[in-house]
């Protein structure tokens, strides 16, 4: 008798279908979508506005996003490495427990350091001393909470199995904002670089409410919290957070540095170039933090070997998905931006392809940080993170003031190639080949 069933699908076929269901290609879809949302609403931003008010808008922001790490201490990555292992184990009740001492911590930390930055802008004196908007500066104050629990709360989406949503919710304000400048644009109201600050987080605060409460849905379940040790989680914390705030302080001297050497209408023009190389970063992004999880379950259930499965098959994707992308940055990079932003911001356009040039290295690493951190090797990390910051801060002290936007684009990608391969060859050492316990 012959079995009716069909056949399964084998070789070139079988690998389609695969890549066709699996959600790691929703999870790129999404992040792509959110990628093209921040895109369009800074292009539409500049167009609105002009250089000088995306110059301090984006200082503000870049601040508030500064203070707001700070404030999350790093535990938005503990949380993503410790609660994911604890579900993997079915230990819900160290989970609920990290995940509760994690928002505590944070929300003190982000009402200090809110009271303490809207008291010290409230003098004048920083936004003369860094020469930027003082109202945009006092609109970031908002935003630093608002980044604290956005973090949390993505890290929380993925560490409780939706990687997916994280990716999705990730983007949600970018696709609020892109719709209220367009309606500003549309209605050709002013926009000054306060107003953009507030519409920006409060975009993100809208998303950050949506996100809690889903994560509360799916711990309602959970067993009650067991106390975790805290200065266990605090020490996993403190060099993760010290890894995240060097790589946006870096960005934040850059536009400092700018903008003391030139205008806010540079810093403005410097930020569109970023905003087209962030394209590259984006995607890295995603392929760490949408293994991350799946990295951390690995490593605790003894499966190093399955790290680097995972690795290859996001460098894949990655490489894909931004090598063209790569291309026109550095073959036409100031018709790019003068078709994207308008003529004058196509001054960017050498430090755009500088900058592309440095971010390629990632395609060469794939997403190497996630692995690093997953497997608890972060203290690495931050020792090339700092070095990468040394590079870039003598750099750029030297050749802002002589070369302006190519001297900061300089600074940038150095930093940038040296820690991707740094990275890189210390995971290659550190993260076993093959499996610790035979399945």
């Amino acid at each position: 008798m012959v079995d009716p069933s069909p056949a399964p699908a084998t070789g070139i076929r079988a690998r389609l279908i695969a890549l066709a269901t699996s959600p790691a290609l929703a999870a790129y879809g999404a992040k792509a979508a959110n990628a093209v949302a921040a895109f369009a609403a800074t292009a539409i931003l500049a167009r609105v506005a002009g250089p000088a008010v995306i110059g301090n808008y984006s200082f503000a922001v870049v601040t508030a996003t500064l203070f707001g790490i700070i404030a999350s201490q790093g535990l938005d990555i503990t949380i993503l490495r410790v609660i994911a292992g604890d579900l993997r184990l079915g230990n819900s009740g160290a989970a609920r427990g990290v995940l509760r001492f994690s928002l505590i911590a944070a929300a003190v930390a982000a009402l200090l350091i809110t009271l303490g930055f809207a008291a010290a802008v409230a003098t004048g004196r920083v936004a003369e001393w860094l020469e930027t908007d003082q109202q945009a500066l006092l609109a970031a104050g908002i935003g630093i909470g608002s980044v604290t629990f956005f973090r949390l709360g993505l890290a929380g989406l993925r560490a409780v199995g939706r990687p997916v949503a994280g990716q999705f919710y990730e983007g949600l304000g970018s696709f609020i904002f892109v719709a209220l400048v367009a309606g500003l644009w549309y209605d050709a109201q002013p926009v000054s670089a306060a107003l953009a600050v507030l519409m920006f987080f409060a975009c993100q605060l809208t998303a950050v409410i949506i996100i809690w409460i889903i994560i509360r849905g799916d711990a309602r379940n959970w067993d009650a919290a067991v106390p975790p040790d805290r200065l266990s989680l605090s020490r996993q914390g403190v060099p993760i957070m010290a890894i995240q705030a060097t790589l946006m302080f870096q960005d934040w001297l850059l536009f400092a540095l700018v903008g003391g050497a030139a205008s806010a209408a540079a810093v403005g023009a410097l930020r569109v170039a970023m905003q087209v190389v962030l394209a590259i970063g984006v995607v890295v992004a995603t392929g760490e933090t949408y293994i991350a999880a799946k990295v951390a379950g690995d490593i605790r259930a003894g499966r190093p070997d399955l790290v680097w499965h995972r690795h290859r098959r996001a460098s894949l994707a990655m490489a894909l998905a931004t090598g063209p992308l790569v291309l026109v940055c550095i073959v036409f990079p100031g018709p790019l931006l003068r078709f994207a932003f308008g003529p004058e911001f196509a001054i960017a356009g050498p430090a755009l392809a500088i900058m592309a040039a440095g971010q390629a290295t990632k395609l060469l690493t794939g997403p190497i940080g996630g692995l690093l951190t997953m497997s608890g090797h972060q203290n690495w990390l931050l020792r090339f993170t700092i070095i990468g910051l040394v590079f870039q801060v003598g750099l750029a002290l030297w050749l802002v003031p002589l070369l302006g936007l190519e001297g900061a684009a300089i600074a940038q990608a150095v930093s940038a190639a040296f820690r991707n391969v740094a990275a890189y060859v210390a995971a290659w050492v550190l993260i076993p080949k093959t499996p610790a316990v035979q399945e």
